[in-house]
Parts: structure tokens; C-alpha cells; sequence
């Protein structure tokens, strides 16, 4: 499995959780034997306006590289300053330079779909393709989406979204397959996975209803997906 010129491990990734991927919840993560692990995510206007809490939970330690940051915004310059700053940060003992950049197209809370952020965007096909391309030419690392089903079963605003994301330049799609509305109910669609590997040139992260080990082999044979995202399962 590579994101862009990143070659992981193994195909095992830990999902964005807000308030539970902090440092050093990655960090015990990461000494488990996960290949990537993802910062919860972070605010491009915070970051862009100076908010010394939003730039902490960016802090990176050297042994739980390679690490994805996850930023979430509506504005495309400000997502494009957001992303040059968490490639570019650095410190004298924490080292918070990403190895990736994630775009959030996934958090349905209220608060943040309200903004228009999060799965917001993918109900605003012209919005969230400037928001992208703004992001790829502002950053070299390797920079990923992670998304929902959308705002119904279909599935089709999945697909569009990932379409655009790889037509921007970006290097992978993760794709938790419920609605926006579903929030973590009912079951995750593991045919959209199938549908996006077969959409899509760029490799493809599934997420959604691991909840054991054998769950992990079952997606990637019944999906073809290129690797498993872990989230909820990974707490405790």
C-alpha cells in the first residue's frame, strides 16, 4: 500500500476520532503495529487565526511516524494556509511536520455541518473541488479525503466526491460507508467500497464495522479495498 510516494507497513490505518486520536493515544496505537495513524481533526481557521489549542493537537512525536493530520474548512484559501502550515510547523522537541494531509468530507456533528464543513461538502461539488485544488497546489506530501456515503443511500455523491478528489490530485479516498444522517447507526454499505475501488484509480481505505481481527481480511477480500481503516474498535 503507498499514498503517494509513502509506502505503509501493512494495510492496517487508525481513523480520525475527535477528542481520542491525540498524541499519545497514536502513540500507543502506533507501538501496537498500526501502519498510519491520523490526528483528530483540526480546524483550518483555527489554525489560520492563530488558536495556540488548535496548533497543539497537531503536535507530532518522531515514533509515531508516518501520521496524517486531518484539517476540516469551507474556505479555500483558508484550507490552502491551513495546509501549508501543518507541512511546514516545527518545534525544538515535537516534530509537526505531517507526512500526509487529510481533508475531513466526513464529520456529520451539527455544529460542523452547519459551517458547511465536513459532509457538508459533498452536497457542493463546485466548492469542495476548489477547496481541493487549492489544498493539492499549496502542499507536496501526499494529501487524502476521507468521506462518508453522502447525504442518501445511493451512494453517488461518494463517488463524485472521489472522482474530483483524484482528478485534484489527490493520492487516496477513505470511505466510511454510512449517510450523514446515519451517524454511527445501523450498518455500514461495504458495496460502496466495492463501487469506489472500481470508480477510481487512486487507492481506497475502507472504514466502517471492523470489529475484530477476521473483520479486517473479510473487507479486503470481499471489497478489494487497498487498506482497512480502524476507528471506534481501536478505543480500549
Amino acid at each position: 500500500m503507498k499514498i503517494g510516494g509513502l509506502a505503509l507497513e501493512n494495510p492496517l490505518i487508525l481513523a480520525p476520532m475527535a477528542g481520542i486520536t491525540q498524541l499519545p493515544f497514536r502513540r500507543l496505537v502506533k507501538e501496537a503495529g498500526c501502519a498510519l495513524v491520523v490526528t483528530e481533526m483540526v480546524s483550518a481557521n483555527g489554525l489560520v487565526h492563530g488558536s495556540k489549542k488548535t496548533a497543539d493537537l497537531l503536535a507530532i512525536h518522531a515514533d509515531e511516524r508516518p501520521v496524517s493530520a486531518q484539517i476540516f474548512g469551507t474556505d479555500a484559501d483558508i484550507m490552502r494556509e491551513a495546509a501549508q502550515m501543518v507541512h511546514g510547523m516545527g518545534a525544538d522537541i515535537l516534530d509537526i511536520n505531517a507526512d500526509i494531509l487529510d481533508i475531513n468530507l466526513g464529520c456529520s456533528v451539527r455544529k460542523i455541518v452547519r459551517q458547511g464543513a465536513g459532509v457538508a461538502l459533498m452536497r457542493e461539488p463546485e466548492r469542495l473541488e476548489a477547496i481541493l485544488k487549492a489544498v493539492r497546489s499549496a502542499v507536496s506530501i501526499p494529501a487524502t479525503v476521507k468521506m462518508r456515503t453522502g447525504w442518501d443511500h445511493s451512494g453517488d455523491q461518494a463517488i463524485r466526491a472521489a472522482r474530483i478528489a483524484e482528478d485534484c490530485g489527490f493520492d487516496a479516498v477513505a470511505i466510511h460507508p454510512r449517510t450523514a444522517t446515519q451517524g454511527f447507526g445501523g450498518k455500514a454499505d461495504w458495496s460502496l467500497i466495492t463501487r469506489l475501488k472500481d470508480s477510481i484509480s487512486i487507492p481506497v481505505i475502507g472504514n466502517g464495522d471492523i470489529r475484530e481481527p477476521n473483520d479486517v481480511l473479510r473487507m479486503q477480500s470481499e471489497t478489494g479495498c487497498d487498506s482497512v481503516m480502524i476507528g471506534r474498535a481501536s478505543i480500549g
